[in-house]
């Protein structure tokens, strides 16, 4: 133990570096005993046993994975419970078993880095902030305003419900339905007429909510290769229980475009998992390109890229960090590690709008 605490003007400083060290290490032996349990579990279909003890640690450490667990616990028991009724074949069940499995392995992929986050915000309460009398408490945190009127988030949420994660065979993505009952996706994501036969899209695939899945026409489908346009719509069969209007639909903007340094907001479902938002800001535009720092992942595929005003501009399909040589980003040649949309005035002028 320090004999005594170290001052600055501004920050005092207390505790045992070593005993919040040893603590640190400790945690971290028992969270590795913890996930190589719960990987035996899954690996045994213990699929229940293994969300009892993450929920058990996540209670422990404040992971913070509850909703994510939640989620997984409400589709395996409804899943299980369908099939002891007979209202899905045991075949079916196992598909969401599966689904199930793979979600808990993603969800321990990012367990140990928030583990250690939270570790991190905790070990803040050692420490005294002090704000100089006089401060100006109100700021600009970077180099423009980020600040949005409230009306931004009805918008939000309206483009938010027709976004719709995308089953096709062996490939996970995302998609958004349209006015006339369409679904865009990528071409990546829906490879062909004949996957479009075997698709499922499921709406409302949300922390908390019940899914509704829908089939699709494939009679009713028209794509682009993946190295020109990389884009997919199919037609969705409607469901008189569960009508499409429920979802409503998006807005597109094909002209006004965002400059170089404003938002975009991806709408997605990264990893397959529920549906979630981010917005940053756009770095370019080159032919049929925009080019964007928005955060993704796969599953995102499909995504629809919005404007200010909640208008899909663009289809996101695709990026590349710097370590794996990044995107030429604009006509000047320069290059930056992106994520990347087809533009649909390129994609409507395809299809003959």
């Amino acid at each position: 133990m320090f004999a005594e605490s170290f001052q600055t003007p501004n920050i005092k400083i207390f505790g045992s570096l070593a005993n919040h060290q040893s603590l640190f290490t400790t945690m971290q032996n028992a969270q590795t005993l913890v996930l190589e349990t719960v990987n035996g579990l899954i690996e045994e279909n213990e699929i229940e046993k293994a969300l009892d003890t993450l929920k058990d640690l996540d209670k422990q450490t404040g992971a913070d994975i509850w909703q994510d667990l939640t989620l997984q616990y409400g589709n395996f028991r409804s899943a299980k419970k369908a099939q002891i009724e007979g209202r899905i074949d045991y075949n079916e069940f196992r598909r969401y078993e599966a689904q199930a499995k793979y979600a808990l392995t993603e969800i321990m992929k990012s367990l140990p880095r928030k583990v250690a986050l939270n570790a991190k915000i905790h070990s803040v309460g050692a420490f005294n902030f002090e704000i100089p009398d006089g401060a100006r408490l109100e700021k600009l945190l970077g180099p423009k305003s980020n600040l949005l009127t409230v009306d931004w988030l009805e918008k939000a949420r309206a483009a938010a419900n027709a976004v719709c994660r995308v089953v096709s065979g062996d490939d996970v993505g995302t998609g958004f339905l349209t006015k006339d009952g369409y679904v865009f996706t990528n071409n990546h994501v829906i490879r062909s007429v004949e996957a479009a036969q075997t698709t499922r899209l499921e709406f409302n695939y949300e922390v908390g909510k019940t899914v509704t899945s829908y089939q699709v026409d494939a009679s009713d489908f028209i794509s682009s290769p993946p190295d020109k346009l990389d884009f997919a719509r199919v037609k969705v069969i409607d469901r008189a229980d569960a009508p499409l209007s429920n979802w409503g639909f998006v807005e597109f903007e094909t002209e006004s475009l965002p400059l170089v340094g404003e938002d975009v907001t991806i709408i997605q479902h990264p990893k397959g998992e529920v549906k979630k938002f981010k917005s940053d800001e756009v770095l370019g535009q080159l032919n049929q390109h925009l080019f964007y720092t928005t955060e993704t992942e796969p599953g995102s595929s499909g995504s629809p890229v919005l404007n200010k005003d909640c208008k899909v501009i663009a289809l996101h399909h695709a990026g590349k960090t710097m370590a794996e040589g990044g995107l030429v980003i604009n006509a000047k040649g320069d290059r930056a590690g992106a994520n990347r949309g087809i533009l649909f005035r390129e994609i409507f002028t395809f299809l003959g709008k």
